[in-house]
């Protein structure tokens, strides 16, 4: 029996484009149990999202936001110990992109 793969997404929809397609996403991310979704609102929240993503440990992280959003969740990797996840940007919240990556993972 293989293990299923998780991928952890971390979404703070900072861009309108982000904004727009967080619809969709939800929609995705409810289609796909694999992956974990956690929003934030504002950069200063990723702290704790980092803490419950790090308790799923997921195989891929994947990141939907803005500067800020991706500079706090990579100074929040140590929530992961000596062996963080990969980490992916998924511009401006591309469905198809966290598709890509869903896929890859499995």
């Amino acid at each position: 029996m293989s293990k299923v793969q998780r991928v952890a997404l971390l979404s703070n929809p900072e861009g309108p484009g982000s904004l727009a397609e967080l619809p969709r996403i939800r929609a995705f991310c409810a289609q796909h149990p694999q992956v974990f979704h956690y929003e934030v609102e504002d950069a200063r929240q990723v702290s704790e999202a980092m803490r419950s993503i790090a308790r799923v440990r997921p195989t891929l992280l994947a990141i939907n936001g803005g500067k800020s959003t991706i500079e706090a969740a990579l100074a929040e990797l140590k929530q992961f110990g000596a062996a963080p996840p990969p980490v992916e940007v998924i511009a401006d919240g591309n469905v198809d992109a966290l598709r890509r990556l869903v896929e890859r993972a499995a």
